[in-house]
């Protein structure tokens, strides 16, 4: 068998198994983009809510790149919501949204999930996920000073969130629901014509009626924390092949739960 027919069947198994992924209607997710403010470099870069993401994009994007991005991480949420829900269910869930995004066409190139041990008694969820995104950029061999601006732009996009009351109420709420938590920050770059997407994700069992999570001193008491770290390289060939399957699927979501906003 030669190769191109491997490849072949492989972006053929992708393709059936997006349209076999079930999407429940979820209407209490809602997405809203933000301008992120104080970037002096790289402009233009965007942010945006995509589902329980907090996405942000350096200005080389080119092409297809950031709208595959969001689309393929909407996807991959929803369809992870519907399939595990629970609250005991978080390694589960992870490992089926990094399976959704490799069928999109974003190829894990390092992966890791764990129990997250945090010293004290409190823990400031934001800074929680900025910490482990960092640690899965400063395991990327990128060139130049691509690292560091991923590593603003993903900072700037959530600190940006905390002066959009409206935007992080409805975050938070789903967050929230369901008695599971789950916050992720990626930051998106093209390195060589190559599409890079890091992302770090905090998932929790919360035994706690607190409705905020964000930019406050959550009691981890009686929270079980999980953490995950990802780098994806976009498979153009997949992403390609895939990219109306996943659009058709979204329908209105795609509408509805990404809004971009330009610095």
């Amino acid at each position: 068998m030669n190769s191109q027919v491997i490849v072949d069947r492989y972006i053929a198994t992708c393709v059936e198994n997006i349209n076999e992924y079930e999407l429940d209607d979820l209407t209490y997710i809602r997405s809203r983009s933000f301008a992120m403010s104080g970037m002096a470099v790289e402009e233009p870069s965007k942010a945006a809510i995509v589902g329980e993401g907090v996405l942000a994009f350096t200005g080389e994007l080119t092409g297809n790149n950031k709208s595959d991005a969001q689309n393929a991480f909407l996807f991959a949420t929803l369809v992870a919501n519907k399939k595990f829900p629970e609250e005991d269910q978080g390694k589960e869930w992870y490992q089926l949204f990094r399976q959704v995004m490799t069928d999109s066409g974003w190829t894990p190139v390092s992966k890791y999930y764990n129990n997250l041990h945090v010293a004290g008694n409190t823990v400031r969820m934001d800074k929680l996920v900025l910490e482990i995104l960092g640690s899965v950029i400063a395991g990327i061999a990128l060139p130049g000073t691509s690292s560091a601006l991923m590593l603003k732009v993903a900072g700037d996009a959530v600190a940006a969130l905390q002066k959009r009351d409206t935007a992080l109420t409805l975050y938070e709420r789903n967050l929230l629901d369901n008695g599971v938590g789950g916050m992720a920050a990626a930051a998106c770059t093209e390195v060589a014509g190559e599409a890079i997407m890091a992302v770090g994700a905090v998932r929790f069992k919360r035994k706690n009626t607190s409705t905020k999570v964000l930019f406050v001193d959550v009691d981890i008491r009686n929270v079980n924390l999980y953490r995950g770290e990802t780098v994806f390289a976009r498979n153009s060939l997949v992403a390609d092949a895939t990219r109306e399957s996943i659009k058709n699927k979204l329908g209105s979501r795609a509408v509805e739960k990404i809004d971009e906003y330009e610095i």
